[in-house]
């Protein structure tokens, strides 16, 4: 899960859960030769009638906010009180830059629906399911907060993707959030929110080391960064993340899961599961591992392996 926050705001973000109503349509794309589909689902009509009409009411923020809720009503936070709040908050924060991307909100989602499928064929050739897989698409406006996620219930696996993320920042959302889903369509992988901190590890790792060797001629910092100079200060604190990491990797209670994600974590630091997974992910690559290998890792094994691969890293310098 692509989880794009800054340290003033972005803590109460979940991956997860989504204050939403699902508009009725839907895109089958062709299967990918793995045997990969994609069915897209469109939200940008229910938030033009939300945009449209509170522009043509000259909404004041308490009516517009009302309109939001009764026309459109979704947003990437957590099903809660708390959660309401947050999406009024990304909502005042987001209304004066509408109007900069609104073309791209109108152009609706079959733009985005070709680029899933092409992120789709890549992420599977680099991943090799030997089952089909079938993947909900899931296109939003969000408040410029850059949030996408992946998520699995009842055998249905969904990606969302905010269309108002420029194309380059939707590009790598689309391929870190893709990798989560083939891997979970791959059975190694529940994508649940309840997960250990070693799953954590292994996966975000996983997906952030396969959009770096997506796209090779980008800053590293690309494919894991979301607060700048947050890896070079990660990277400071190496060994201190490592050891501070390692005891908790069985864990799966929600104030660890927060901890180690949302943070902050041990060393003070938002999200260091993912500079562990990013560690332990390279260095299983140098060691001749291969995506579709780590891919393939039983997610009873994760907190494991990883605790292994923490431990050989811990022991090289």
């Amino acid at each position: 899960m692509l989880n794009r926050s800054n340290r003033s705001r972005g803590r109460f973000v979940s991956v997860l859960g989504a204050v939403s109503t699902i508009v009725p349509f839907a895109i089958l794309l062709a299967a990918t030769d793995p045997g990969v589909t994609i069915t897209v689902k469109d939200l940008t009509p229910k938030f033009l009638a939300f945009y449209d009409r509170a522009i043509e009411q000259r909404a004041s923020p308490d009516q517009r906010w009302e309109l939001w809720k009764s026309l459109y009503h979704f947003a990437a936070v957590p099903p809660t009180p708390a959660g309401d709040n947050l999406a009024r908050y990304l909502l005042d924060r987001a209304w004066p830059r509408y109007p900069s991307t609104i073309g791209r909100i109108r152009a609706g989602s079959s733009h985005v629906a070709t680029e899933a499928q092409r992120h789709v064929n890549v992420i599977a050739g680099l991943l090799h399911p030997e089952q089909d897989v079938h993947v909900e698409l899931l296109v939003y406006v969000g408040g410029f907060e850059d949030n996408a996620f992946t998520a699995a219930h009842d055998n249905k696996i969904t990606v969302a993707i905010p269309i108002e993320s420029a194309p380059a920042v939707r590009e790598r959302l689309m391929t870190h959030e893709f990798t989560h889903a083939v891997q979970i369509g791959m059975g190694s992988f529940s994508g649940s929110f309840q997960r250990t901190i070693g799953t954590i590890v292994i996966t975000e790792g996983l997906a952030s080391r396969v959009t770096q060797s997506v796209y090779p001629n980008r800053s590293e910092t690309d494919s894991i960064e979301f607060t700048r100079g947050w890896l070079k200060e990660a990277e400071a604190h190496r060994r201190e993340i490592l050891n501070g990491i390692r005891p908790y990797l069985a864990s799966d209670t929600s104030a660890d899961i927060q901890r180690f994600t949302i943070g902050p974590g041990p060393t003070g630091l938002e999200r260091e599961a993912y500079y562990a997974g990013w560690l332990v992910i390279g260095h299983w690559l140098a060691q001749g591992m291969t995506f579709a290998d780590i891919a393939r890792i039983p997610e009873t094994e994760m907190p494991r392996r990883a605790a292994a691969a923490i431990e050989q890293l811990l022991a090289t310098r």
